[in-house]
């Protein structure tokens, strides 16, 4: 078997090439916690993607797998018996995932726009494996490290994996949308798993001049990693991330389910639809910058590609509203009282006229009351904003 501090070394070598990690200590961190002993089994996609396929520490290549750059599902449908079911089929199983462990150079990136010194408190929301709290406890001492985790067998394997790396943080099971009330205030909060919103516990747990790091999750994805600070009067401010970085949502927030809405959108009555030549194309969704930005402007929306014969179609769905984008003729047909395309094609609009902003030019502020606004340069020069009571 390859030593383990081998493919360590490479794999922190790695990270440190792609400016992932950049300081010492937490390069330190990164080559003393060993994450195979958070990752003893785990789910890999099937090489055709139908599926996933149950891997553990009796299978080749299980090692090498672990240390390298990658985020390893390892629950599928809060089920924490599917393992063993997927494992006795012999066969990939279909499911959703619900559980991970991220990819190391994000969490590496995370953890250094997290801008900890030796001395602060910080809440992790998320738990998963353990390995990220495994990292912040090596780092910071397990006495200054929080963590939460909903799903409570998750949570005890993680607690098993930590002790036997000699990391004994304050774990504890619950609603990571709540935090951690018991050993506030935070200097920090970091969370892996996304929310719609900053949840208002979040901000009420942190020291004034605290920071916020985490995932806005939208069904249309985007990434948006942001990075906020409580100012005096219990306000946030902060810009998003250059880079990319999607977690899985908070369980009271599960995932739009775009295939039972795009059933509906085909039993709509035509008669009731509106069709016109699109002005943006499909494909713009998926740059790195305008895609955030929309991903952001349309929470509650989702999005996938149909390929009928006569040529490929982007879908936009939501509750009651959808846009159908036919790629071959650049028409647009759209339904509902929501004309999700024309929302697009204004925000495209204003995005290029203002010179194609990078992703990290733009910010949010939330304001006690819990009001949502996007930005871009500066607090001031407002995009849109989200109600406090907004449906996300």
């Amino acid at each position: 078997m390859t030593d383990t501090m081998t493919l360590r070394r490479a794999m922190v070598d790695q990270m440190t090439l792609a400016g992932h990690l950049r300081t010492l200590p937490w390069i330190a961190a990164f080559a003393n916690v060993p994450r195979h002993l958070f990752l003893p089994r785990f789910f890999r996609q099937s090489a055709d993607y139908s599926g996933w396929v149950p891997v553990s520490e009796r299978d080749a290549g299980w090692l090498e797998l672990v240390y390298t750059d990658s985020t390893w599902v390892t629950q599928l449908d809060n089920d924490p018996a599917r393992w063993q079911s997927a494992q006795a089929s012999g066969a990939p199983v279909t499911g959703v995932p619900t559980s991970s462990s991220t990819a190391p150079g994000l969490m590496a990136l995370m953890l250094e726009a997290l801008d900890v010194d030796d001395d602060v408190n910080v809440l992790e929301v998320g738990t998963g494996t353990g390995y990220n709290a495994g990292l912040l406890a090596h780092r910071l001492r397990s006495r200054l490290v929080t963590s939460v985790e909903v799903d409570p067998v998750v949570a005890e394997a993680a607690g098993v994996a930590l002790l036997a790396c000699g990391y004994a943080p304050t774990l504890s099971v619950g609603d990571g949308a709540a935090g951690h009330p018991g050993n506030a205030p935070f200097d920090r909060i970091i969370a892996t798993c996304s929310a719609p919103r900053i949840p208002g516990p979040w901000i009420t747990q942190l020291r004034p001049g605290g920071l916020l790091l985490t995932n806005l999750h939208r069904d249309l994805g985007g990434g948006a990693l942001a990075r906020l600070r409580r100012d005096g009067s219990g306000q946030m401010h902060g810009s998003f991330l250059a880079d990319y970085g999607g977690f899985m949502p908070v369980r009271s927030d599960p995932p739009a389910d775009a295939q039972h809405r795009l059933a509906d959108a085909f039993a709509t009555d035509e008669a009731q639809t509106s069709s016109r030549a699109a002005d943006v194309a499909a494909d713009e969704l998926d740059h790195p910058d305008f895609g955030m930005l929309a991903a952001l402007r349309l929470p509650g929306v989702t999005s996938l590609w149909f390929e009928p014969d006569a040529g490929r179609q982007r879908w936009l769905l939501a509750a009651g509203s959808w846009a159908c984008v036919d790629e071959g003729t650049q028409t647009v047909t759209q339904y509902g009282p929501h004309l999700l395309w024309d929302v697009v094609e204004r925000l495209y609009r204003r995005w290029t006229d203002a010179g194609k902003p990078t992703r990290d030019r733009f910010g949010l502020s939330v304001t006690t009351s819990g009001v949502h606004r996007f930005w871009l340069d500066s607090p001031e020069t407002v995009w849109w904003t989200d109600p406090a009571d907004a449906d996300v």
